[in-house]
């Protein structure tokens, strides 16, 4: 299985936490970002899942949240809500990018990171990663297929 960009994200973000971070007993409060998502691009994964020529449009936000908490673990969670419509000459189809990704960092170094809500093309529910070796300890429901199938059947006009 391939990691997602909000896996990628989410990854990221508890790298900068950890160089960031100094001790427990000088914990501060969260750090707190919303990030606004707004883009259109020429969307080469639908275009060649589809065939056709594809546009996407993405709009919404991400809150991110990193703190320490009392046994010195690092977290982080982050909220997503995204609306993207991909659009062809044949059609458009909307579909949502929503939940939240939560990433903990024990004393040890032990990083697991928890992708809850639906991932468009991926899956829903909760998928459970140990972000140092990428095993899968809790797998969602991928129902990633039946939406692609659907968005190439608007995006193409069958």
């Amino acid at each position: 299985m391939h990691m997602t960009a909000r896996a990628v994200t989410a990854i990221s973000a508890a790298a900068l936490l950890l160089t960031a971070t100094a001790s427990p007993a000088l914990a501060a409060p969260p750090s707190i970002e919303k990030i606004p998502i707004e883009d259109t691009f020429a969307d080469d994964f639908l275009t060649a899942e589809c065939g056709v020529d594809v546009t996407t449009t993405l709009s919404g936000f991400r809150i991110e949240r990193g703190w320490l908490d009392g046994g010195g673990n690092v977290l982080s969670l982050a909220t997503i809500s995204v609306t993207g419509v991909a659009s062809s000459e044949f059609g458009s189809f909307r579909f949502k990018d929503v939940g939240a990704d939560q990433l903990k960092v024990a004393p040890d170094g032990t990083v697991t990171l928890s992708i809850i809500g639906q991932v468009p093309f991926g899956f829903t529910g909760i998928l459970v990663l140990d972000a140092d070796t990428g095993e899968v300890i809790k797998e969602p429901h991928f129902t990633g297929e039946r939406q692609l199938a659907r968005a190439c059947e608007v995006l193409t006009g069958a």
